[in-house]
């Protein structure tokens, strides 16, 4: 029989329930909503690293990934986790490709310098020479630049358009020549001197950076060696011994403690990386 604290208590779940789907539309669409624009903000980051890829194409590649890999190995654990991954591969592909383009850029980076001082030695201005290096050198160097440019002629003051470009690389060099060319454009003076103190300023800071490289190249080699140490001598065991590691990899619980595992290395890797990472 129903008295009233049981009635009253149906009423409050039947209200909850009333509640939740009514809302649901909306939060659905809320999270649509969010996930359109968080996808369209990485496609247009992708584009501006001349990576034509968009990044629902990556997401839904890491999803069928991941649903393969459910289904040849029997375990919704590693499907699943492969499911989950998949919303980060995008910002992944971006920053490993943003600190590849970045390197490849302070390779070059000292010849374009040296391209537009040669080209203010010959009376022409700043915006010739980074059309010169836009137009006679090779990605990556030249793309951005030839963006630098794009900006610069539809209108955009060329001091903001480099700030862009130090927004795009990640480079402690080109920040400083960056600086240095708008600090001399606000105040005046002989630009090709300050130019040629510029090329002298940028040439051993790179020098020392390389020095500083070096010199933390063993920490980084180290942290390599105890990253892949682990999950090399468990494929030796797995060879010699089949039989201990058929029940982990074979149970759910077993393979959700090596994605557990591999998530905290990946973390200590991270946070090693960082403390050996020397900025100069």
């Amino acid at each position: 029989m129903l008295n009233i604290p049981n009635l009253l208590t149906l009423a409050v779940i039947f209200g909850f329930m009333w509640t939740a789907v009514s809302l649901l539309p909306s939060v659905v669409r809320l999270f649509q909503e969010r996930y359109r624009l968080r996808v369209t903000g990485l496609s247009r980051e992708l584009d501006k690293f001349f990576v034509h890829i968009q990044a629902s194409h990556l997401i839904g590649g890491a999803l069928g990934l991941g649903a393969v890999l459910g289904i040849l190995t029997q375990s919704w654990v590693l499907g699943g986790s492969a499911a989950i991954a998949a919303v980060f591969v995008p910002r992944i592909v971006l920053a490993i490709w943003k600190s590849v383009r970045s390197a490849q850029f302070e390779a070059q980076f000292m010849d374009a310098l040296g391209l537009i001082s040669n080209a203010l030695k010959s009376g022409l201005d700043i915006a010739t020479g980074v059309e010169l290096v836009a137009t006679n050198m090779t990605p990556p160097v030249s793309e951005e630049f030839g963006l630098v440019l794009n900006a610069y002629r539809l209108g955009a003051p060329l001091e903001g358009a480099l700030v862009d470009m130090t927004r795009r690389i990640r480079s402690r060099v080109l920040e400083t020549a960056v600086s240095a060319i708008n600090i001399q454009r606000e105040t005046g003076g002989n630009l090709v001197k300050t130019f040629d103190q510029m090329i002298q300023t940028v040439r051993e800071e790179t020098k020392l950076q390389k020095k500083v490289r070096a010199l933390s190249a063993q920490g980084k080699l180290q942290v390599a060696v105890l990253a892949v140490l682990p999950w090399g001598l468990a494929v030796f065991l797995y060879f010699i011994s089949p039989d201990m590691f058929t029940p982990v990899l074979q149970s759910p619980a077993g393979q959700a403690i090596l994605i557990a595992l591999i998530v905290w290395e990946i973390i200590g890797i991270l946070i090693t990386k960082r403390i050996v990472t020397v900025d100069v």
